[in-house]
Order: structure tokens, then C-alpha cells, then sequence
């Protein structure tokens, strides 16, 4: 009976913790598609994976789910460059997607005047 009990209490968590790491990867999906949009890059495959996860702790000590994915973007529908996501439980703490040869960061700086 406490075998029996155990093993379903095993389960129960199982699927709990499944349904939390799809939970974080939809998450992770659209904020990847919007990071693109507003970047004007493409989002290849419409495809987000995890790369890596592991549990630490916040400054509130607080301990979270810290999970990376990567996913690739093209700047000009030809190219293939890697793009990638830090989420701290479901905080989006930090991003990385490559720019565009026509985006305004990559104009010379016009010299100041005082």
C-alpha cells in the first residue's frame, strides 16, 4: 500500500515538473518571437531549445529555475546567426540577438558639441 502510495506521489511530481518546464519553454518561445519582431530579425525554424538549467539563487535568497535557450535568427533571410535567452524563474533576465547591417547602433556617432 505505501508502495503504491509513493510511486503515485512520484508520478504526481513527475508530471508537475514536466508541465512546469513546457510552461517556461511557451514562455520562452514568445519572448523569443517578440525580442525578433522588435529587432527586425526572423526567428528560423520557430524553434527555442533548452540549453542548459540550474537552480540559484536570487539576491532575496529566493532559490529559482535558471534556464538558457538558444534559437537561431537571420538578420536578412539568408544568414543563420545564434540568438539566446536567460530566464530566472520567469523573470527575462538577460538576451542576446545579433543586428542588422541597418540597424542605427551600428551608424558612426556624429562628434558632440559642448
Amino acid at each position: 500500500m505505501t508502495e503504491a502510495m509513493l510511486l503515485l506521489m512520484l508520478l504526481g511530481a513527475a508530471a508537475l515538473i514536466w508541465q512546469s518546464a513546457l510552461r517556461a519553454r511557451d514562455h520562452a518561445v514568445q519572448a523569443s518571437r517578440d525580442l525578433c519582431a522588435r529587432a527586425g530579425v526572423q526567428l528560423l525554424d520557430q524553434s527555442v531549445r533548452l540549453h542548459r538549467i540550474a537552480l540559484v539563487r536570487q539576491r532575496s535568497g529566493r532559490l529559482v529555475m535558471r534556464r538558457h535557450y538558444s534559437f537561431d535568427v537571420s538578420t536578412d533571410g539568408t544568414n543563420r546567426h545564434p540568438g539566446s535567452l536567460q530566464f530566472d524563474g520567469t523573470r527575462l533576465e538577460n538576451f542576446s540577438l545579433p543586428l542588422r547591417a541597418d540597424d542605427p547602433a551600428l551608424l558612426p556617432q556624429a562628434p558632440r558639441l559642448n
